[in-house]
């Protein structure tokens, strides 16, 4: 077998005539790893050359010795650690690499740039997001054709009235005025790298605070601007996190990193003052925990947690309390995982552990928060994800068979009592299998946002009635270079593990491009670890994939949690090994229902997906024609390191 790059291929017994079509297939599984464009099947695609494959650089053996308790192992490959990227070794191996994939791909460069053009029209460069209503304005973010970057804008509310489902910003000369508060085209410039990657609006709208980072180390600087001027107010705060959260219009809290850039600190810092001078909240001292920070629906409070694998606990932040210290909520205890928000008089709680692994939503009185009330009892079959609050409804996030799902329950009025929650309204959906997520949403309002796509559906923003159950349709991506979803067919499959599980796999192709008669070729993606939902929503680059006989499919295999959180934990530690077979019965499964064959069957994995890809192919190399490695696995190694150093 060929590993270079990232990329396996089978070497078979084939004349040399065959090299263009292994030259095409190599440039299927390149684009997607470098994200800029799938590309043809391999007996599709116009490349013709005969010439013979260069021999590809081969990484040196060097016997490293490493022990940790007792142990000794060597690795040879330990030399390639570089962490400063200044070893002339390393470089200079990099380098070759690089030269064998130049000319390996040298005959391919005009079917790249067909594919890079066929990319490019299904972006719509000139575009605004749907407006949200907040105060007093809308809220929007404007991107334009030939810029890289974002402008931030907002319009005065011209009548003032209830947001409901129809609500529609004006515009034309009529309108209030556009506002552009920050344009990151003109922050960009002079900087190879840009990104923004928070955008707060204080409590009276006056007031923005955005974290920057110019160098692509997620080291954050955080600038409070003047929202009308845009001149800068107070100085910049250095070295944070991009959680931040408005405490007030003249306060901010924000989270500090440690050595090993894990979130650690949680500051306080008055506006005008030096940095120097904020004041910690709270220091995680267990470098096995992180924090995070999150405002409820009702800007009432800010929630700080502190979580590990397995362990979450709460402290909440009172934004009406003059004295600004931390709460504990939920208590620090292993194995408990907890969330919380808040409306009116109660807070409202998931809670997850050994016995309730699905989560279970509470509430508890604000004076009492030991006195817990159960909302929504624990389910095994039924996995929480998550909750949005509104002043008179909750919408609950769960996942049932693999498939998300979005119920909404009215709430009883602040101050009367309530018990178990009755009466759920869930959101109908058209496609089998889809992905859906909550979108910013008004707390004050009976209007629910959220986005929405499948395989075949473009991503869409909806606006829905939580009183009259009306959906509205705000937004699509319809500018996708001739996209017609009913071109392509989206189907929900099961195949049968080892241990006769039943493992969900999300498929798609162009009905008028496949045979289904094994000679398909297909392109099956994995991941499979840390409870990471791969739902199948819409990916416009791989219907250049797609679009030219592939068949595209996703298996949902254990180690992720699309079945629930033993789905995941049945996937990972000692149970690990699942993860793998579950991926092989996939495949074996389009194999034997006649999608492909062994000749046609491709793979890919990115991240903790690289390790899947890597395990399987040493299980079963004689299972797959082609794979993408799409990770480094030196940073598992690099993990494994860490942890046994512990």
């Amino acid at each position: 077998m060929l590993l270079r790059l990232g990329l396996v291929v089978r070497r078979l017994p084939a004349p040399q005539p065959c090299l263009s079509r292994r030259r095409a297939l190599l440039l299927v599984i390149l684009s997607l790893f470098f994200r800029r464009s799938p590309c043809p099947s391999f007996w599709r695609c116009n490349i013709s050359s005969s010439a013979p494959l260069r021999a590809p650089p081969v990484a040196r053996k060097v016997p490293w010795e490493l022990e940790e308790h007792g142990d000794v192992r060597v690795d040879d490959y330990y030399w390639l650690r570089d962490d400063n990227r200044s070893d002339p070794a390393v470089l200079a191996h990099l380098r070759a690499e690089n030269d064998y994939t130049v000319a390996l791909m040298s005959d391919a460069k005009e079917l790249e740039g067909e594919i890079f053009a066929e990319m490019r029209a299904r972006i719509k460069e000139d575009d605004i997001e749907v407006p949200l209503r907040e105060g007093n304005y809308y809220y929007y973010e404007r991107t334009l054709t030939g810029k890289e970057y974002t402008q931030h804008c907002r319009r005065l509310v011209p009548i003032d009235g209830p947001i409901t489902v129809h609500d529609v910003m004006p515009t034309g000369p009529d309108a209030p005025a556009e506002h552009i508060i920050l344009d990151e085209n003109v922050k960009a410039e002079g900087h190879d790298y840009y990104c923004i990657r928070a955008f707060e609006v204080s409590p009276s709208g006056k007031l923005v605070a955005y974290a920057e980072d110019t160098k692509g180390d997620e080291i954050y600087t955080v600038f409070v601007i003047d929202a009308e001027s845009g001149q800068y107010v107070g100085q910049p705060l250095k070295g944070i996190t991009s959680d931040i959260g408005w405490a007030g219009d003249d306060i901010l809290v924000y989270i500090t990193m440690d050595s090993i850039f894990r979130s650690d600190k949680v500051w306080l810092h008055n506006l005008g003052s030096d940095q120097s001078h904020d004041i910690c909240l709270y220091h995680e001292k267990d470098d096995m925990f992180s924090l995070g920070l999150q405002a409820s629906e009702s800007e009432q409070y800010l929630f700080v947690q502190s979580g590990s694998a397995d362990t979450n606990f709460v402290f909440y932040l009172d934004l009406s309390n003059q004295s600004k210290e931390l709460v504990p909520l939920t208590p620090r205890v292993y194995g408990i995982d907890t969330e919380a928000s808040h409306r009116g008089n109660h807070f409202y709680i998931t809670r997850r552990s050994e016995e309730f692994y699905n989560s279970e939503l509470v509430a508890c009185p604000l004076d009492n928060i030991t006195d817990t009330t159960v909302l929504i009892p624990h389910r095994g079959s039924v996995k929480i994800q998550g909750f949005q609050l509104f002043e008179n409804h909750i919408a609950v996030y769960e996942r049932e068979n693999g498939v998300p799902k979005v119920i909404v329950y009215r709430l009883p009025a602040t101050g009367e009592s309530f018990g178990q929650l009755q009466g759920g309204q869930a959101i109908d959906f058209v496609d089998p299998a889809y992905a859906v997520e909550p979108g910013p949403s008004q707390f004050h309002s009976n209007v629910i946002r959220f986005y929405y796509s499948s395989m075949r559906t473009p991503h869409s923003v909806f606006d829905y009635d939580m009183d009259t159950c009306v959906s509205v349709l705000k937004n699509n991506d319809t500018d996708l270079g001739g996209f017609n979803p009913s071109n392509y067919v989206m189907e929900r499959k099961w195949a049968t593990a080892s241990d006769w599980t039943q493992i969900p796999i999300s498929i798609l192709y162009r009905k008028d491009m496949v045979k289904l008669n094994g000679s398909d070729p297909v392109l099956l993606d994995g991941y499979g670890s840390y409870e990471e939902c791969v739902d199948p929503g819409f990916s416009g680059s791989i219907f250049s994939l797609v679009d030219r006989g592939f068949i595209y499919a996703i298996a949902h295999i254990r180690g992720g949690g699309e079945m629930g959180r033993k789905w995941y934990e049945d996937g990972k530690l000692l149970k690990k090994k699942n993860t793998f077979t579950d991926f092989i019965a996939c495949a074996e499964h389009l194999i034997e229902n006649k999608y492909c064959s062994r000749e046609t069957l491709c793979i890919q994995g990115r991240s903790a997906g690289g390790l899947l890809i890597g395990a399987v192919l040493n299980m079963r190399p004689d299972l797959f024609k082609a794979a993408l490695l799409g990770c480094h696995l030196w940073m598992f190694s690099q993990l494994c390191l860490t942890q046994l150093s512990r």
